[in-house]
């Protein structure tokens, strides 16, 4: 299956979820069948009576397989809503038992400040942000990117009656871990402690990290506010 009928299939998809055959008919017909077969057996899509359909999980995998095979990560962006990739990062969460809050927005000593996902469970508190794509950035930029997510999780552990609200399961005494989700695998895992991971890797990261990991950034939770409470 070659990059450009994967890429011409996130491009038709990019504004509907099916994709007639006859909108293919660019490709020769010998490839045409075994493309289209190559794809669900992937799982890229599900067919029927002549139309394929994809969903924005089967997109987002689309999406990645090309760039394992060398695509251009901006190229391939491009043609993935920002909307899905954060949709199906929040499924694999949820799916896997986290509770989880999209687009949480507040108000820091700095300013405005929003977390893309927050996610916990009995162990974990996570404050997710999502990247299309960081293949290929410079050190520096990459560096800057962890220290801007450090800087919001760390807004957010001096806000904790925001966590209270959101039931978020004793937030006191806890930690907030920040971590980047990238689009494909990143050149380094780990970034000033803070976790870069592609979408791929996401559940062998939850299920893998430990909690006593120390060379993972965990930003602690203000203590200060508890006893207004009780």
């Amino acid at each position: 299956m070659t990059p450009d009928f994967r890429l011409k299939m996130l491009e038709l998809t990019n504004s509907k979820p099916t994709v007639s055959m006859e909108e293919l008919n660019a490709f020769p017909q010998n490839d045409l069948d075994e493309a289209v077969l190559a794809l669900r057996t992937n799982g890229f899509v599900t067919s029927s009576d002549g139309v394929l359909t994809t969903t924005c999980g089967q997109r987002v995998m689309l999406a990645e397989s090309l760039i394992h095979s060398g695509v251009d990560a901006k190229r391939v962006s491009r043609l993935l809503r920002w909307q899905e990739f954060e949709d199906f990062a929040q499924h694999i969460l949820s799916a896997n038992g986290f509770l989880t809050h999209k687009h949480l927005v507040f108000k820091s000593s700095l300013g405005r400040r929003e977390i893309d996902i927050l996610a916990w469970n009995d162990t974990f508190l996570l404050a997710v942000d999502c990247k299309h794509w960081l293949r290929g950035l410079s050190t520096g930029r990459m560096k800057a990117a962890a220290r801007a997510q450090v800087e919001r999780s760390t807004a957010l552990a001096r806000r904790p009656e925001l966590l209270h609200k959101l039931k978020v399961q004793h937030p006191y005494g806890r930690s907030i871990i920040p971590v980047i989700l990238a689009l494909g695998d990143p050149r380094d895992q780990l970034i000033d402690g803070v976790p870069i991971v592609s979408v791929s890797k996401l559940l062998s990261f939850i299920y893998g990290v430990s909690p006593i990991d120390t060379r993972v950034k965990r930003v602690g939770i203000n203590r200060a506010y508890q006893a207004q409470l009780t």
